[in-house]
């Protein structure tokens, strides 16, 4: 389970999160929603160990890592645009981070298979990036993110560089690997559609905290304030 507790970033003398608190229980999908500015991939990276945290405390299973290297953390992070190394093909680029991992070149081959097979892409091993479709690169990144086993995967506007057929079809396709693979995931986006398809609960994001979080209906039916009734349409 993560726990985000009390949580504040200072960036270049901005304040850019001002006491966040968050929690994701076990194969639970939660979306941080809300507009752009609002500090939600800020929360991720913090929660990655990618930006330092001025206060407050992020913890997973009761136990306390905010001063755990990125990397011992266990969280994997699919970023916005997806990342991915263009002098690799689709296999180098899924296999990345097990190599980074030290893995025996036998089981790196295993988890590339599975997390290709799980995206649809079993057949797409030695294509390279420039001749991918936007939504293949996604579900590359996604493949990339999933080999590892991260015990938290994060997902930061996941689907937002896709028109909308191929982002409707492709919010279907993630919620099912997710809901297969039994993923805790916390999701960031500021499209409503996606946040609802995609997670289980949303926590709404304004000027650096979360203001009110709880599934879609309830928070129609009980907003917080005027902005939150006003933000869900």
């Amino acid at each position: 389970m993560l726990e985000v507790r009390s949580v504040a970033v200072t960036l270049d003398g901005n304040e850019v999160l001002r006491d966040v608190t968050l929690s994701v229980s076990n194969g639970e999908s939660v979306a941080v929603l809300g507009p752009s500015g609002s500090g939600k991939s800020t929360l991720l990276r913090a929660i990655a160990g990618l930006v330092p945290i001025e206060s407050g405390s992020i913890m997973w299973d009761g136990r306390e890592v905010t001063n755990v290297p990125t990397h011992l953390r266990e969280f994997g992070l699919m970023f916005q645009g997806y990342a991915l190394f263009p002098h690799l093909d689709v296999a180098g680029n899924v296999g990345f981070g097990l190599r980074m991992m030290n893995l025996p070149p036998s089981e790196i081959e295993g988890r590339v298979t599975e997390a290709l097979d799980l995206v649809g892409l079993a057949g797409f091993r030695s294509r390279t990036i420039a001749d991918l479709s936007g939504g293949e690169r996604q579900r590359v990144a996604l493949a990339r993110t999933l080999a590892p086993e991260p015990r938290l995967l994060m997902l930061d506007e996941p689907l937002g560089a896709l028109d909308r057929a191929l982002r409707e079809r492709l919010m279907v396709e993630t919620r099912e690997i997710l809901d297969e693979r039994g993923v805790t995931a916390l999701i960031v986006t500021h499209d409503r559609e996606e946040a609802e398809a995609l997670s289980d609960r949303l926590a709404l994001m304004r000027a650096g905290t979360i203001v009110q979080s709880g599934t879609l209906a309830d928070l129609i039916a009980h907003p917080a304030d005027a902005w939150v009734s006003e933000f869900l349409g």
